[in-house]
């Protein structure tokens, strides 16, 4: 004898409890899933808001309480700010010292304020100002150092919702020392830019502290402006791995990019998810049915798979820092693109 609907949903659900029981789960319970709006997922943090809330960390927050004093960008509905990057800020008042340590999540710091400052990285001090993009790879030792006069400001980027989030990877430990003792020749990871390195350390991509000076990365993309501009991205770098000329990292990819006065992109999606920071200047992007209006210091996101184009908005130029999970969804043949004019 057939039963009606609501005893069917009791026996059902009586039986889910018996899988469950056994730690078992059927596949008939949220298979149809809500479809976000296009673009609801992306999101935009300004940066008056970031960085009045990171000065009120500092006066609150003691490097003494805390490894890190870092303000996280968390978008609606996820855990952070993107399913496998996380971006935060992280503020270093004058004469602090960020503890060493280490973990199996690779990191990435973009500065956007202050000058002379250092990273240490497996014994060598990497100088930082404004501008300069600095990685810090899987498993190295790494600590700050702010010996200056005034508060050093960074984008802090890693990709542990990758590693330690979906991967179950969360492995890290404490220096013994708050801080490592410097024992690599500086100039290390700038020399590495210039295509050569210590015979001692291994040729491994994922493995190599690299240093990307502000004025070298500016002055690239402005000699790329006098050729011709990507339809959907105006002028385009890639920051490349400094031994293999690939993609930054293994987990992540990172570029700079330039919006001339006036230039307005083509639409175009791709199932990568993008991180953006403003380094100069002011726009808007319209991502799906949301625009974002952006300037100096703002940061916003572009979630896989929604259409999006930029515009540049005011009298000067605009650069955009991103970064994206680009090599992962290669690695596994996932990335796809696709252009209006497809």
């Amino acid at each position: 004898m057939a039963a009606g609907p609501e005893a069917t949903e009791a026996i059902i659900e009586a039986f889910d409890r018996e899988l469950a029981e056994q730690g078992l789960r059927g596949h008939w319970r949220g298979v149809a899933r809500a479809k976000l709006a296009p673009g609801e997922r992306a999101q935009l943090w300004k940066w008056d808001h970031i960085y009045a809330s990171l000065m009120r960390a500092g006066e609150l927050i003691d490097l003494e309480y805390t490894g890190r004093r870092t303000v996280q960008l968390v978008t609606k509905g996820l855990d952070g700010t993107s399913p496998t990057i996380q971006m935060s800020v992280q503020l270093v008042k004058p004469g602090e010292v960020a503890a060493a340590h280490r973990h199996m999540f690779a990191a990435t710091r973009f500065i956007v304020q202050g000058r002379g400052a250092y990273t240490t990285v497996d014994g060598e001090a990497v100088y930082l100002e404004a501008g300069d993009y600095v990685t810090t790879p899987s498993w190295g030792w790494h600590d700050h150092t702010n010996p200056t006069d005034e508060p050093m400001v960074w984008l802090d980027i890693h990709d542990n919702p990758l590693v330690g989030g979906a991967l179950h990877v969360r492995l890290g430990e404490e220096y013994p020392m708050r801080s490592q003792p410097l024992i690599a020749r500086e100039g290390t990871a700038l020399d590495l830019m210039g295509g050569v390195r210590p015979i001692s350390r291994p040729a491994h991509p994922a493995h190599q502290p690299a240093l990307y000076k502000r004025d070298a990365v500016l002055a690239a993309l402005d000699r790329a402006a006098a050729g011709e501009a990507d339809p959907c991205d105006g002028i385009v770098l890639d920051y490349v791995n400094p031994v293999n000329g690939g993609h930054l990292l293994p987990t992540m990819g990172a570029r700079i990019q330039m919006l001339r006065p006036g230039e307005r992109t083509q639409p175009h999606r791709h199932t990568s998810y993008t991180i953006y920071h403003v380094v100069e200047g002011q726009g808007a992007t319209v991502v799906g049915e949301k625009r974002l209006e952006w300037a100096k210091g703002d940061c916003f996101t572009v979630p896989s798979w929604d259409w999006h184009a930029h515009e540049q908005l005011g009298a000067n130029r605009a650069v955009l820092f991103s970064v994206h999970n680009q090599p992962v969804l290669e690695a596994f043949d996932l990335y796809r693109e696709e252009r209006e004019e497809d």
